[in-house]
């Protein structure tokens, strides 16, 4: 599998990859995407198929320092648990700290056990947090 970040040529391929939640993607979504200055994608891809897909955003903070939140990676299901979502997280980790973050962090539920281990075995520490979220309804 190789990995790499996403680029506008990857949105027709994205177009034909399943999340667990069957999100569609498009070419101008993904183009608006891009086009943020933050905003990063990732993209596993398999014999001219994108098999997992990631992104996030470099948020820089007051004291110049940056940090990565990556805010969802998804492996289509046929190619889950097969180590897959390991080597993108690396890959993932690797490209973060090129961009000079020194942290990265994501969310996850903890009954989540399959993500929870990929996380782990790609070098990810599991923190007791408290999520609040405000969202309109």
């Amino acid at each position: 599998m190789e990995c790499r970040i996403l680029t506008i040529e990857d949105a027709g391929l994205l177009k034909h990859f399943v999340d667990d939640q069957r999100t569609q993607y498009n070419e101008e979504q993904i183009a608006i995407f891009l086009q943020q200055e933050h905003a990063v994608g990732f993209v596993g891809v398999e014999e001219e198929k994108i098999i997992g897909f990631a992104f996030g955003y470099k948020m820089i903070k007051p004291d110049g320092r940056k940090a990565f939140y990556l805010h969802a990676i998804d492996v289509m299901e046929q190619y889950q648990r097969k180590g897959f979502g390991t080597v993108i997280m690396t890959y993932i980790r690797n490209r973060v700290k090129e961009m000079g973050c020194d942290k990265m962090f994501l969310i996850t539920n903890k009954e989540n056990e399959a993500a929870c281990k990929c996380y782990e075995k790609a070098g990810g520490e599991g923190k007791p947090v408290v999520l609040y979220e405000f969202a309109e309804k």
